[in-house]
């Protein structure tokens, strides 16, 4: 939030420079991101008017000009420049003079003519033209205002220091000039002085101009109206354009001056509705229905949803609420009767309508963090009290006030020693209650207790921690001694139910993998990128009431889309070689719409593997460690896995028959729509299907006795799986087989058809004595019994 110092002092009278009341400010827990000082970079420039134009003797584009700067004599400059005629007022860079750009004029001879200086444009002042009429225009910048010699800083607006402050998100009421100016008062211990909006009403009605009906009070508390008639459309004074400018806000005309002066000063945002084009008189407050439109004052056709809020007409749609107006309610230069609005409205919708629409203004940035319905009516007043100063218009009699809110105060009850062990101070009760006095909290001390009076523009106010929060800032946190006490440490009772996820999370960290942590939210646009059926259960998803666009309208049913779009974000920035994994919870309902019962937060580890970081083989060894982290010795892969995955490159992950999960390689088509440039491999577990227990750790003595090695080659059907033969190996060869593993797979035609070819190493050894050749022999033939038997397997010859 920009505050120009000198409107500051306006309502804070100090005698500190703005560095000390920005540092007395900061020890008060009021960020102050920058001190802008007047604008340094422009020196030496001045207002000229152009008293004569002359042809240049050796140039046929040049121009030899004598400028009135305001000295006793005037001034020659040669110019290029086209666009200046006699008469114009135009920015003079004087010899010694620096510009925004970087450019130091000098005095200098152009084809044998002496000139004093430079004419200035507005982009060598850096002004754009949404800042300065005629500033974005190819040539000199003529100037419409100012005397000759006036310094260019005080035409421009630019001679004040702005403190630039950093407002944190729950102190909305901050985002204006009388916020930051309550604080500032607080922190330098100086009086506030405010305005007090009082105006005279000039007759009539306003009831015989506009009348207000509000269908959605749960979105819109608070609507006000006053009505402005015999409207004078004109440039504003210096002083209000001199704030506006100060303060990044470019003056238009008195009216809309006005509301912007008013939603900086209160920071209660307004609009001015043109009454001609209040169609019916009727202001209608209501949901927009589905596929409604309108072109916004912006220029651009704007198409609604039922979530958004309007104002309407008895036509149609004039503005949306909280955001912009319409183009069709505008004011202009024939205006001669205005509506003044000043409403409150509910901050979540307005951050819903913004990031739907893809449009963000000053007042809805002031409305999503959540303004207090009772400074409508001072901002609606102060905005009169305005239009009878400028002579901009006169206030018809009555206004409109509908209200669907409680206006009164909240108050909190707490003690001394309430704050003083939450601060670890030993304040006595009247220091606490003059610290909250200096910031407007009216308390009321009886014994050592506090009844404190939250005012309405406080609403971070909550409770009896924020209460010793404002009592601690305004102490000083450097007054709050440090705490030596001895901490005893405590384990809770029963188990952690985090620490599966945190042994499995620093398994992968410690392996190279990368933590993702993502939105819980998701849209059905990422399950139709999965290229789900539309009856695929995933799809039976939570929609959220509020949600803040449609791409996060439904709480997520999977990982996948989420981690596949992390992994497409990272290839287009050529992040090489990616490793990730997100531990998190997928909601899963019973049934929608959703009733008494909530949906089941399922644990999910997802991880994801680039081709240049490992193939399925790497990937399924991590899986395997990650399982006998948990306890599982024995997991069966066995082909399947969802329709998402490569149809020859998946495998879901059991143990006894029960379902813990799948891996594979996503299948291209699906990659292509997020955006991924090479074959990405991923696993998903089900956290809650692993065991709860660790892996327990048994040691044993180094061997004694040497192993004995057997290789084996079976043939069998091609659609055995190798996985099943291993299982066979492993329980058919009694106590002496230690491990088993499948090294080959040979496939040809000499087979036979529809045969295939797998080769396993066997290893034999015994813990008491040295095995005999007649042992491993008869382990084999059990071994090549049990695989007849199964899969029909013979010996490979």
């Amino acid at each position: 939030m920009k505050i120009p110092y000198g409107w500051l002092q306006d309502y804070v009278k100090t005698d500190l420079s703005p560095e000390a009341l920005a540092r007395a400010m900061v020890l008060t827990g009021n960020g102050v991101e920058e001190i802008v000082p007047p604008a340094e970079n422009i020196k030496n420039v001045v207002v000229g008017r152009v008293l004569s134009i002359e042809k240049h003797e050796n140039a046929d584009t040049l121009f030899v000009c004598q400028i009135d700067v305001g000295a006793e004599e005037p001034v020659q400059i040669v110019t290029g420049a086209q666009n200046v005629q006699q008469g114009d007022f135009v920015p003079v860079a004087l010899p010694d003079s620096r510009l925004p750009n970087g450019l130091h004029i000098k005095k200098s001879r152009l084809r044998g003519v002496e000139s004093c200086g430079m004419f200035c444009s507005g982009e060598e002042l850096l002004l754009k033209e949404s800042e300065w009429p005629g500033a974005g225009l190819h040539g000199i910048l003529i100037l419409h205002e100012g005397t000759p010699g006036q310094d260019m800083r005080e035409v421009l607006m630019r001679d004040d220091t702005v403190l630039d402050f950093e407002v944190n998100a729950n102190r909305a009421d901050c985002l204006s000039v009388i916020g930051i100016a309550r604080e500032a008062a607080a922190a330098a211990e100086a009086p506030l002085s405010l305005p007090d909006p009082t105006f005279r009403e000039a007759g009539g009605n306003i009831g015989d101009y506009v009348r207000v009906t509000v269908e959605a009070p749960d979105l819109c508390p608070r609507y006000m109206a006053r009505v402005i008639r015999n409207v004078k459309i004109a440039q504003s004074p210096l002083w209000i354009r001199r704030r506006l400018r100060t303060a990044g806000v470019r003056p238009i005309n008195t009216i809309v001056d006005i509301t912007n002066f008013v939603m900086l000063e209160t920071g209660q945002p307004m609009h001015a509705f043109d009454d001609k084009d209040i169609r019916g008189r009727h202001i209608l407050v209501r949901r927009a229905r589905e596929g409604e439109s309108m072109r916004t004052l912006d220029g651009k056709l704007r198409t609604f949803t039922e979530n958004n809020l309007l104002i309407c007409d008895a036509v149609g749609p004039i503005g949306v609420a909280g955001i912009m107006g319409g183009e069709n309610s505008e004011i202009k230069d024939d205006t001669r009767t205005v509506v003044f609005e000043s409403a409150n409205f509910t901050y979540g919708n307005i951050r819903q309508t913004s990031r739907a629409l893809g449009l963000s203004t000053e007042a809805s940035m002031r409305y999503a963090k959540g303004i207090d319905a009772p400074v409508a009516e001072y901002a609606l007043n102060r905005a009169c009290q305005l239009v009878e100063m400028l002579g901009a218009g006169e206030v018809v009699a009555g206004h409109v006030d509908l209200l669907a809110c409680d206006l009164s105060e909240k108050s909190i009850a707490v003690s001394a020693a309430e704050v003083n062990a939450i601060l670890g101070t030993d304040l006595p009760v009247e220091e606490m209650a003059a610290y909250l006095e200096r910031l407007y909290i009216h308390t009321q001390v009886a014994g050592q207790e506090m009844t404190c009076a939250i005012p309405g523009y406080r609403q971070d106010i909550a409770g009896k921690s924020d209460i010793a929060e404002e009592v601690g800032r305004i102490y000083g946190y450097g007054n709050i001694p440090e705490a030596n006490d001895a901490v005893r440490l405590m384990q809770a009772p029963g188990e952690d139910p985090d620490a599966q996820k945190d042994a499995l999370s620093r398994y992968l960290a410690a392996v190279g993998y990368f933590e993702c942590v993502t939105y819980s939210f998701m849209g059905m646009q990422d399950l139709d990128k999965l290229c789900l059926p539309k009856d695929h259960p995933l799809r039976r998803a939570v929609r959220i009431r509020n949600p803040l666009g449609d791409d996060t309208a439904y709480m997520r049913t999977t990982l996948l889309p989420a981690m596949l779009g992390v992994v497409g974000t990272n290839r287009k920035h050529k992040s090489g070689p990616l490793r990730l994994f997100e531990a998190s919870r997928v909601f899963l309902p019973e049934e929608l719409p959703l009733t008494d019962t909530l949906p089941e937060e399922k644990k999910t580890l997802i991880l994801a593997m680039t081709e240049d970081a490992g193939d399925f083989y790497a990937l399924k060894g991590d899986v395997q460690n990650l399982l006998r982290l948990c306890g599982v010795q024995a997991a069966e892969f066995s082909a399947g896995g969802g329709a998402y995955l490569h149809p020859g490159r998946k495998a879901e992950i059991r143990c006894a028959g029960r379902l813990l999960g799948e891996m594979g390689e996503v299948h291209p088509d699906i990659l292509a729509n997020f955006g991924a440039d090479c074959r990405v491999i991923i696993a998903v577990l089900d956290m809650d299907a692993l065991p709860g227990k660790k892996e327990q750790r048994l040691y044993a003595p180094i061997p004694r006795y040497p192993a004995i090695e057997r290789d084996i080659a079976i043939v069998l059907p091609r659609e055995v799986e190798a996985g099943a033969v291993l299982a066979c190996l492993r329980e058919n060869g009694d106590e002496y087989l230690e491990s088993a593993a499948l090294f080959d797979v040979y496939e040809s035609g000499a087979l036979g058809e529809g045969n295939k070819s797998l080769a396993y190493s066997l290893v034999f050894r015994s813990p008491l004595d040295t095995l005999k050749d007649e042992q491993i022999a008869h382990s084999m033939e059990e071994i090549l019994s049990a695989l007849a038997a199964r899969f029909g397997a013979r010996l490979r010859e």
